[in-house]
């Protein structure tokens, strides 16, 4: 109810329909104005619907103060936290670890004490999307400062090699099960030196791959579907870590952890990273498919791939190599047999001009046998 101009005395006021709001704004606007008494008269007729859904929300707005008056009566806070301030709990910042107090006073203090050094505030580049979950404000509420940016790899970027992709349980089902969760790991280990992926689980729910969660008519979605096609996964990319988290909780403090001491992320650099552009592998000029496809020959290994790209050309200039060239690009003679085996094997095609005669077996039924 809003008054524009001087405040009239009202006496009495007439309200024909039941609206609890309404009844609500009165209440204010006596409480504002004791000096003058106001009585409200609801026109309802008795033994209606209308009368039962007023008494209705009468009855549940009653019993929510209620509520609230035993919750803060039990309610464990601080004495200085009287709920009068306009901070939110859950927003609180740590200006920094309470472990790390003694480290800190070390880092800001030179030599003698005389003067103080300024301490960098840890950064995080935080793609859009995330916000709709719990971890940006755990990060925020543990000290680390949030950057928001549309970013096409990754999720969150906590240094200039370290890109982060979050999948809950739902998401690395549908993930796995799509092909898509391989098409970010393939983006990341691209781009960035230390690619991760969080898989983060509900601290409301078991720590675990199993129980009710995979409880469905879809095969894929079984605990061990998903495992095998995790040990896929980091088969294929070897640099991937995968960082399994109980709660965001535990997410902020592993960010936390793995911020320290490392070099701040740039957003504009995180923005210019796109699956279009690769400044890194452009410079050497590596063709990614060429080298997912030397990657998976027998006898290479994250250790002499590297060795490979930069001396060979393409692939038949590959496939001249001697076996004494192929062993002093890997180093290793047991690695290089088995990719110059691999290069040189020649495949026999199977004569077919051979006659296959039926050969009858015990249980009545022909068997085929070459003759």
């Amino acid at each position: 109810m809003l008054f524009l101009g001087p405040q009239p005395v009202v006496n009495s006021c007439n309200v024909c329909e039941s609206h609890l709001p309404c009844q609500s704004s009165y209440n204010v606007w006596q409480a504002r104005n004791e000096h003058a008494q106001c009585r409200v008269y609801f026109l309802i007729y008795k033994g209606t619907v209308e009368e039962q859904i007023y008494l209705t929300n009468i009855k549940r707005e009653k019993n929510a103060f209620e509520f609230l008056i035993k919750e803060k009566a039990s309610m464990v806070i601080p004495e200085y936290a009287d709920g009068r301030n306009d901070d939110h709990p859950d927003l609180l910042r740590d200006s920094f670890d309470k472990n790390d107090e003694k480290s800190k006073n070390d880092l800001t203090r030179k030599a003698g004490g005389s003067s103080l050094e300024e301490v960098i505030t840890p950064r995080i580049i935080v793609d859009m999307r995330e916000f709709r979950s719990d971890l940006p404000s755990m990060l925020h509420k543990k000290g680390i400062e949030i950057d928001p940016a549309t970013i096409e790899v990754g999720d969150y970027i906590l240094t200039p090699e370290v890109c982060v992709e979050r999948k809950s349980i739902s998401d690395l089902i549908g993930s796995l099960s799509s092909g898509r969760l391989y098409n970010q790991a393939q983006a990341m280990t691209r781009y960035y030196k230390k690619p991760i992926l969080l898989i983060e689980f509900d601290h409301n729910k078991p720590f675990h791959l199993q129980g009710r969660l995979f409880l469905s008519s879809d095969p894929s979605s079984s605990s061990k579907e998903v495992s095998a096609k995790l040990q896929l996964l980091t088969l294929h990319f070897p640099y991937l870590r995968i960082i399994w988290s109980p709660s965001p909780f535990a997410t902020a403090e592993v960010f936390y952890m793995l911020k320290k001491g490392k070099p701040e992320p740039s957003v504009a650099e995180a923005q210019a990273v796109n699956k279009d552009t690769n400044p890194d592998f452009a410079s050497e000029n590596f063709n990614p498919l060429v080298k997912d496809f030397i990657a998976k020959l027998p006898g290479v290994t994250t250790k002499n791939i590297n060795s490979i790209l930069r001396n060979v050309k393409d692939i038949p200039h590959l496939l001249t190599f001697s076996f004494e060239e192929i062993n002093q690009l890997l180093e290793n003679s047991k690695n290089a047999k088995l990719l110059y085996e691999a290069l040189h094997s020649v495949m026999k095609e199977p004569n077919q001009s051979e006659n296959l005669v039926g050969k009858r077996t015990k249980f009545g039924k022909k068997a085929l046998r070459r003759k």
